[in-house]
């Protein structure tokens, strides 16, 4: 996938506002009509979820993410519903380099094959606030691996 300008500088924007949690997000539409992509955001769950239970959850939102899976499948749901497809997840590594680490190989693959076998993932290095590398990984058959390095502006 090709990202524009204009899509980088907006996961980048949500990386470097959500510092020192980690941001989580999703782009969708068709390839085709790259004007008509849209972000969306959604919610890191995991402060409040280690709040509650720190014994299940054991890291917090400056280290990992979770979303809720009610808004994961009211997005794609509505997503289908408008022809659309989910194009790329990305998130940040707070104070981290841009990898896909094993939580994230776990997030984005059910029985040794994609979740989404579409989409591409981007992390976002950010360091004291500011992002610094973003990482395009993609599926190559047995794993996500790097497929491109994304120029922050």
């Amino acid at each position: 996938m090709i990202f524009t300008p204009g899509q980088i500088r907006r996961m980048v924007a949500h990386a470097e506002s959500a510092y020192p949690r980690e941001c989580i997000g999703v782009l969708t539409g068709l390839r085709e009509k790259p004007e008509e992509i849209a972000l969306n955001r959604l919610t890191n769950k995991l402060d409040e979820l280690f709040k509650q239970d720190p014994e299940r959850y054991r890291r917090d939102a400056r280290t990992g993410y979770f979303v809720d899976p009610k808004e994961v499948f009211t997005l794609v749901t509505r997503t289908q519903q408008e022809g659309n497809k989910i194009l790329a997840f990305y998130h940040s590594h707070p104070d981290h380099e841009s990898y896909f680490s094993q939580e994230d190989l776990a997030a984005a693959v059910m029985w040794g094959e994609p979740v989404y076998p579409d989409a591409v993932y981007v992390v976002i290095s950010v360091f004291g606030g500011t992002a610094k590398e973003a990482r395009v990984f993609a599926w190559d058959g047995a794993g996500y691996a790097p497929a491109a390095v994304l120029r922050i502006e």
